[in-house]
């Protein structure tokens, strides 16, 4: 997902660049302020898409997998430990795929405003 939000980072900076200067020779209109608000927009979505998310799970502590099942009162058979870590990652996936799709849905939105925001610069060049 950062790689695909620094893409977008890399294309908007080169739309707006290239067609927002065009488009602002001639003062500001409608069309203007919409491609500004929409810059905006791909802005905060991409500050979503790359702020760190520290609610990932995919590691195991050490100290708590050897007391609980190791150094408990009864220790664990490697069939049951090797059960419960499955279950453990399962549990994990399915937590990290939340956090995976709100990204997921983000950049969508984000790359739809930026095909907007062209529209929207290349309607404020065309004067409409």
């Amino acid at each position: 997902m950062s790689t695909r939000a620094g893409s977008l980072v890399f294309a908007t900076a080169f739309a707006n660049s290239l067609l927002g200067g065009a488009a602002l020779s001639n003062g500001l209109g409608l069309w203007d302020w919409t491609a500004v608000a929409l810059l905006f927009g791909i802005g905060g979505l991409i500050v979503f898409m790359l702020w760190p998310y520290h609610q990932y799970t995919f590691r195991f502590d050490p100290e708590e997998l050897l007391d609980q099942y190791v150094d408990g009162d009864r220790p664990t058979t490697m069939s049951a430990m090797r059960r419960a870590l499955a279950l453990r990652i399962k549990a994990d996936m399915a937590g990290n795929w939340r956090i995976i799709q709100r990204l997921r849905v983000a950049l969508q939105i984000a790359l739809l405003f930026l095909l907007l925001d062209i529209l929207a610069w290349l309607l404020a060049i065309a004067g409409i």
